[in-house]
């Protein structure tokens, strides 16, 4: 029996086989090449708690557990009144006519509080601005809460909640912030209260050198920070928010993310200041990856 004779040329099964890994091989190549171009490494380790120190427990204790940390300091010669509530307490800015920090804690529910909400704000008269709610009208911007409704009143009751109500408690807001992001914020907090046991919260507005006002000279803000403490055996950790007015409402949360060096900076506050340097550079400096 002769041999089959193949033409000279023409391609063998085991050369189609070797062509077909080759191209397969380029392709996944040029894949995982393109991957690594646009792929952005992942973001070092870094511990989520700090140890607690008792000079930040004490502070928080001198403020009957409504301040994190203590009052926050000023870095500016602006005279802050400190306002202390039932559910919370403030440091009101008569030059601003607006608070400038808002401080609280939320404890978990134990059981729902059922309150209507008030028909109306009113004057705080402490304070020497007394902002009546009317300077509010036809302004464009919503009375924003800094100490939220609904957590305050769900966890000290009625009293308390009125007295959100007042406007040493509010601030300029444009509506898609106020309506829309802001409430997703406060429903976010709330949620973590109930999650984690207790939640201490810092919250306020941001100013830059171009003034803008609405009746009886109230600063409208550009811009809102908030940061969320909380607390448990392993120490503490911190997440910060730092919202401009100019959202259109439909952001996811997370875009907000910021440290509290970049706050006070922004603000010309102090938080924290009890700690250590080394641990309070530690907590300031960063900022969380991903939401809890």
């Amino acid at each position: 029996m002769k041999p089959v004779k193949t033409k000279r040329g023409a391609l063998q099964p085991t050369h189609l086989i070797a062509i077909i890994l080759l191209i397969t091989a380029i392709g996944i190549g040029i894949y995982y090449w393109q991957q690594s171009k646009v792929s952005k490494p992942p973001p070092p380790d870094r511990p989520s708690f700090i140890a607690i120190e008792p000079a930040l427990v004490e502070e928080t204790r001198r403020q009957k557990n409504m301040v994190y940390g203590g009052l926050p300091r000023t870095a500016t010669q602006t005279k802050l009144l400190t306002l202390h509530n039932i559910g919370y307490y403030a440091g009101y800015s008569d030059d601003r006519h607006a608070p400038l920090w808002v401080a609280y804690r939320l404890d978990t529910l134990d059981f729902e509080h059922k309150l209507s909400r008030p028909k109306s704000f009113k004057i705080d008269h402490r304070t020497l601005s007394r902002i009546d709610p009317k300077d509010y009208s036809k302004s464009g911007y919503d009375r924003g809460h800094m100490a939220p409704n609904s957590a305050i009143a769900t966890r000290y009751g009625k009293e308390a909640q009125l007295e959100t109500f007042m406007m040493s408690n509010i601030v300029p807001q444009t509506p898609e912030l106020n309506r829309r992001v802001w409430q997703r914020l406060e429903k976010l907090e709330d949620e973590y209260a109930n999650r984690y046991g207790t939640l201490w919260v810092i919250v306020g507005p941001v100013f830059d050198e171009h003034i803008k006002t609405i009746g009886n000279n109230i600063e409208v803000p550009d811009a809102f920070f908030k940061i969320l403490i909380d607390e448990d055996e392993n120490g503490i950790r911190t997440m910060a928010f730092l919202i401009p007015q100019t959202v259109t409402g439909k952001e996811p949360i997370e875009n907000f993310l910021t440290s509290i060096n970049e706050i006070q900076k922004l603000t010309k506050l102090d938080f924290f200041w009890p700690l250590s340097d080394e641990a309070e550079a530690r907590l300031e400096s960063a900022v969380a990856a991903k939401l809890w």
